[in-house]
């Protein structure tokens, strides 16, 4: 089932994830890779058009659309538009849980089959998910709201489930 994909935030996690889907959009099922870019700065033209070289469509708050066209920039649509359209919303800022809160709490009421994924810093913003430890819990019931662990998270969840197997170890202590 082909999918449209809003990615929030183009910072330290939203640019590459933005690139990795644009190369990976067939394979994810992904008809249309949006993604979502607050603030129109001159130093960051180069990133953006790279991002919209690689497949992805530039999406702006409504005030700022004019601002991107005048940095050279195509503006596919905007914000709210790309909210309504897109089946997932991934959230890469540290305003995640505030979004949630605003915005994505609504928009799921009005359209259950929506996903909103979040990165780890958002603590509660939904089932927490580390790759390759809980798998199972995306399948085993529907959940709008999805918190990908953090890279720490991951690495020592992976750590204690294979001393866990080896060695029968339940738990530890850690310092990052």
């Amino acid at each position: 089932m082909s999918k449209n994909v809003l990615v929030v935030g183009t910072g330290t996690i939203g640019e590459p994830l933005i690139g990795l889907f644009s190369v990976l959009k067939s394979q994810m099922g992904i008809d249309n890779l949006y993604f979502h870019k607050r603030t129109p700065l001159r130093y960051e033209v180069a990133k953006v058009n790279s991002l919209i070289n690689r497949g992805a469509k530039l999406v702006a708050d409504k005030q700022s659309v004019k601002q991107f066209e005048d940095l050279g920039h195509k503006v596919e649509c905007d914000y709210e538009q790309a909210l309504k359209e897109c089946d997932v919303i991934v959230d890469c800022t540290p305003a995640g849980n505030k979004n949630k809160e605003a915005v994505y709490l609504d928009l799921s009421e009005e359209h259950p089959n929506k996903t909103f994924i979040a990165q780890g810093s958002e603590t509660g913003f939904g089932l927490p998910y580390a790759y390759g430890i809980n798998d199972t819990v995306l399948t085993s019931e529907k959940n709008n709201f999805i918190q990908v662990v953090s890279c720490n998270t991951h690495s020592i969840a992976c750590l204690v489930n294979n001393l866990h197997c080896s060695f029968g170890v339940l738990g530890g202590d850690f310092v990052c």
